[in-house]
């Protein structure tokens, strides 16, 4: 039992630090030191080029969007996200070379064993670089996607557009169930494709990485990654914008205008969104503010943030089978399933709305 705590203790002691290494050492964080350098130096320039400012825009070091409330949960939910995941939540994280061997495993038992050449290693290194990057962009915009279309995630997501002000620490303000969600989509699609690689051409093969992450992702965060969260207007124009999410773009996710609601929902691509409709390119700063409108003031408690959504979300399971689970002898099995298909029809098509909207 000592022993147990005392380990506790440790990782709760490091999952309090570990936001610090992440800025120092960890390419894949959102907020590295590179892509933090790279973004203060975009935001100078853009400042010096706009001297007056945009209206409503803060400058980038302005009090309220580093200390003021909204920033306080933000910093709060960083390092409480760390601790959760190294301690109580640890159980919910599984690590992508488990499903990659599973998959090399079963391609094995098909008959499929592939080896591959120094001639051809580094050609297929790169395919596979790029194959990583765009199947991971595509299920991060995928469950964006869900988050915001599906009632009881987009309750737990609710904490990441509670944001009243964006800044770099903002774009880790996320539930710790969303963090279990898509942690494990992102190790089942990393475990998927490096199996799919490994089975088929061999072991020999080495993904291209910068500082650990995935150096096409690398490339997306220094010119502009942080930026996304921040208070600094940079669009990148709409022909470039057709393809790659900029600052702007993301801050329009963000807005509290009910016209933005559901848009930009990509991670670094904006193909994702312009190929299934959730793309809005600006075309000019017109955002008022963030938030998620009169419900955002709720989210300034820490009890709020990280209650509320488990609560509204079961109320709306709860809601969704009602009618599977009301006993009603009078009506025939057949017809009660009709019923509770309906229902859900009805339900998703109040959907089709902004999320943000009801």
């Amino acid at each position: 039992m000592i022993d147990w705590l005392t380990e506790f203790a440790m990782r709760g002691a490091t999952g309090v630090l570990w936001p610090l290494y992440e800025f120092l050492a960890d390419g894949t964080s959102r907020y590295f030191w590179l892509y933090c350098a790279t973004g203060v130096a975009m935001a100078a320039y853009a400042r010096h080029r706009n001297a007056e400012g945009r209206p409503g825009e803060q400058p980038l070091f302005a009090r309220e969007v580093w200390l003021g409330p909204s920033a306080k949960n933000d910093y709060f939910v960083l390092v409480m996200g760390s601790v959760l995941r190294l301690t109580v939540l640890s159980w919910a994280f599984i690590n992508w070379r488990g499903i990659a061997d599973a998959v090399v495993a079963t391609l094995k038992w098909i008959g499929v064993s592939g080896q591959v050449n120094d001639a051809t290693a580094l050609g297929l290194g790169v395919v596979m670089t790029v194959t990583l990057f765009l199947v991971d962009d595509f299920v991060r915009w995928y469950v964006h996607y869900l988050m915001h279309r599906i009632p009881e995630l987009w309750e737990f997501h609710k904490v990441h557009h509670s944001a009243e002000e964006l800044n770099f620490a903002t774009a880790e303000r996320l539930h710790p169930f969303e963090v279990i969600l898509t942690s494990l989509a992102g190790a089942a699609s990393f475990g998927l494709v490096n199996g799919l690689f490994i089975g088929l051409f061999g072991d020999k093969l080495t993904v291209g990485t910068v500082f650990g992450a995935n150096a096409l992702l690398v490339l997306f965060n220094i010119f502009g990654g942080v930026l996304r969260h921040s208070p600094v207007w940079i669009s990148f124009g709409p022909g470039i914008e057709r393809w790659v999410i900029s600052p702007a773009m993301h801050q329009i996710h963000h807005s509290q205008d009910p016209h933005h609601f559901d848009k930009n929902l990509g991670g670094s691509l904006s193909v994702w969104d312009r190929w299934f409709g959730t793309i809005h390119i600006p075309q000019g700063r017109d955002i008022e503010g963030f938030g998620i409108g009169p419900e955002t003031p709720d989210f300034r408690s820490l009890g709020v943030l990280y209650f509320r959504p488990f609560a509204r979300s079961l109320a709306l399971v709860r809601q969704r089978c009602g009618s599977l689970l009301r006993p009603n002898f009078g009506l025939p099995i057949r017809a009660r399933v009709r019923e509770l298909l309906a229902a859900v029809a009805r339900y998703h098509g109040r959907r089709s709305t902004p999320a943000r909207a009801r």
